[in-house]
């Protein structure tokens, strides 16, 4: 399930048209996966009470900008390994939602 569509990427991105659509939906996936990984839990479960949230229509907007970023990224270095194109000003937006105690 993406938290985020493809189309609000898109958008981020300013990307038109579809031709590229399956690989956004891949960065949006590892993105998220980034973002549970550094958080040590679940963006959205319906049963895990240390997810994020229980309701996807309230995902914080922190996440959902972590994930915009780590995917643009993704997208920018698809083809050029010689520059380092991950931006670091949302390295702390998932800061208040890592579990420490896990």
């Amino acid at each position: 399930m993406l938290y985020v569509t493809v189309a609000t990427l898109k958008s981020h991105l300013r990307i038109d048209g579809s031709d590229e659509d399956a690989l956004l939906s891949q960065y949006i996936l590892a993105a998220q996966e980034e973002a549970e990984q550094r958080m040590h839990r679940a963006i959205y479960s319906e049963t895990d009470e240390n997810a994020v949230t229980n309701d996807l229509t309230k995902i914080p907007a922190g996440i959902t900008q972590f994930i915009l970023v780590t995917a643009g990224d993704f997208y920018k270095a698809r083809e050029n390994k010689q520059e380092k194109p991950y931006s670091t000003y949302f390295e702390h937006l998932l800061d208040p939602w890592i579990k420490y105690d896990c």
